[in-house]
């Protein structure tokens, strides 16, 4: 089995975009010219800040998704550590509501180990319509099922 990435569709655009939009500001701090020429320490500061969370961020959001290989799952999130789950220990991949955002459900692959019975949603692979999560799901079980025989 080959290495697949299977990342979101919306959430990793508009992250990045965001965090080039935040990049660009702190880059624009330092056009003016002023912050740099009376050395002010505060503005270097904000403005490399702002640069290089930017550039974090990016980093991040690109990264989003979860990567599946021979050995298992790898689920990147954006404000977590990757985790790895190997197959020896995924159970069931299920589609479940893991959220409610502006009044709408969100449904997301979650996936049940059996070392301790843990439910971890992919809030990454989410979706409003229950049956694009589905078809996540199912790409999942496919892919689990092929990755347990390898």
């Amino acid at each position: 089995m080959g290495r697949i990435v299977i990342r979101p569709r919306i959430q990793t655009p508009l992250l990045v975009v965001l965090f080039v939009v935040w990049a660009l500001l702190g880059v624009m701090y330092f056009t003016n010219g002023e912050v740099l020429a009376k050395r002010d320490w505060f503005g270097i500061t904000l403005g490399c800040v702002l640069v290089i969370s930017g550039v974090a961020g990016m980093w991040r959001a690109l990264r989003l998704g979860v990567v599946i290989d021979s050995d298992g799952m790898r689920i990147r999130g954006f404000d977590s550590r990757e985790r790895v789950i190997p197959w020896s220990t995924v159970e069931a991949v299920q589609c479940e509501q893991v959220d409610q955002r502006a009044g709408l459900p969100l449904f997301a692959p979650v996936i049940r180990t059996c070392d301790d019975n843990e439910a971890l949603p992919i809030r990454g692979l989410g979706s409003y319509s229950r049956s694009g999560a589905e078809r996540r799901v199912q790409q999942l079980r496919n892919l689990m099922a092929g990755g347990a025989h390898s």
